[in-house]
């Protein structure tokens, strides 16, 4: 007689499928402008701080190899498993750095879209981030001099959009040149003076 077994993954009677996540709205325009000028700035961030580290990467290795050698027998074995281990780290490196320069450089793309199609919004954005990096910079611990720097980085970046910085007031243009003065009718015009 044959057991018939039950398969695990059929379900029970009345039990219901998991439910799919969640659809989550899209943000307003403005709020998706500045996710993108995050993300853009952020992603900039780490493609040269990883490739600060990955310059300092071959000259730790050929160091540490060298320390190495002095104190053991050159086994070319353990070299070449050495020397492709590092290599394995290098082209790893190699694919995250090109990884975060082509992520930099999409979110660069979209910004600069947000910016010729949705000026108000875009200024908005970036008077948003500024505020909020103001507020950053007087907590205790910020690195100052960053902040500084990307809040004129941004700045900048408003100013060329034609929106008034958050902080500048404007100030109506002064007018040089002076209004003509008209002459009272029935006044006798002063006359100019010939030298001879």
């Amino acid at each position: 007689m044959k057991v018939r077994r039950r398969n695990a993954t059929r379900r029970r009677r009345g039990e219901t499928a998991p439910a799919p996540p969640p659809i989550l709205p899209p943000p307003d325009l403005t709020t998706e402008i500045e996710q993108s000028v995050e993300a853009r700035d952020r992603l900039e961030a780490e493609a040269a701080r990883f490739n600060a580290d990955r310059d300092q990467s071959k000259p730790a290795f050929l160091r540490a190899y060298a320390g190495e050698m002095s104190a053991v027998v050159i086994d070319a074995n353990r070299a070449l498993d050495r020397f492709a281990a590092w290599q394995s780290q290098e082209a790893r490196a190699t694919q995250v750095s090109d990884a975060l320069y082509q992520l930099s450089a999409m979110f660069k793309e979209r910004v600069e879209q947000f910016k010729s199609n949705s000026k108000g919004e875009s200024a908005a954005a970036l008077r948003g981030i500024i505020e909020r990096l103001t507020a950053e910079r007087d907590q205790p611990g910020a690195d100052k001099d960053a902040i500084d720097k990307r809040i004129g980085r941004l700045l900048a970046e408003q100013e060329s959009l034609g929106a008034t910085p958050p902080s500048a007031t404007p100030q109506p243009p002064k007018d040089k040149t002076r209004p003509a003065q008209r002459q009272a009718p029935g006044k006798p015009q002063p006359r100019e003076r010939r030298v001879i």
